[in-house]
């Protein structure tokens, strides 16, 4: 793991909009309401403006104490100077991230990965010392409508491997809105990783209130 922690809270992630004006007031305002780590995702956008837009967004999250992931392409983060990256089945091993990473100057990044339903992908990411795993999806996903469902019982399930000094932080991803993301926090998510169900909302910054609510009520259960 990295010497970087990876915060408890709402970890908001890119639709897959391609108007840069939008998305940066989006992200702005998610900021505003308390979200704690902005994922960049695109998938359809050319690689020149998604680089552009994915820089600017950088620059709003840095000047707000936002952590900054880049989904699958390590080699993006390093050249926006991200804080991370997203690692799914598809992607590069962490190993190989690594290995990579240590032939360079910059500050080493938190790697998240994707483990879906399975605790055996997750305990491999624990040996391999993922700095944060991702179960998903937890709820009916309108971006992945397809996605393997993973049971929330997942975060209890989760133990530390021997002689690790602690356990990665827990994503929950999928399907997460305002119905349903105490559901998940309630079952041991450290963050709640969501799209529609933040930036999807009239009001983003309530949106992102609301969620960073759920985990200062955990922290304080009894005010």
């Amino acid at each position: 793991m990295t010497a970087n922690t990876f915060p408890s809270g709402l970890y908001g992630i890119t639709p897959e909009w391609h108007d840069a004006e939008r998305l940066q007031q989006a992200v702005a305002l998610a900021c505003e309401g308390g979200m704690r780590v902005l994922q960049w995702r695109q998938k359809t956008m050319p690689p020149e403006q998604a680089r552009t837009i994915a820089a600017s967004l950088r620059a709003i999250c840095r000047a707000t104490g936002v952590l900054f992931i880049v989904n699958d392409d390590w080699q993006l983060a390093l050249e926006l100077d991200a804080d991370g990256v997203h690692l799914g089945k598809n992607d590069a091993a962490i190993a190989t991230v690594r290995a990579q990473l240590q032939q360079r100057a910059q500050a080493p990044l938190l790697i998240g990965v994707s483990c879906y339903d399975s605790l055996e992908l997750a305990d491999s990411a624990m040996q391999e010392q993922a700095d944060y795993i991702a179960f998903g999806a937890l709820f009916p996903s309108m971006v992945k409508p397809d996605a393997v469902r993973a049971p929330l019982s997942l975060f209890q399930a989760v133990r530390k491997p021997a002689g690790a000094q602690r356990k990665p932080a827990m994503v929950g991803i999928g399907g997460i809105n305002r119905q349903n993301a105490h559901l998940a926090v309630e079952a041991g998510a450290d963050s709640i990783a969501v799209i529609t169900g933040l930036f999807g909302e009239p009001d983003i910054r309530s949106a992102a209130a609301y969620y960073a609510s759920l985990f200062e009520q955990r922290a304080s259960p009894s005010s």
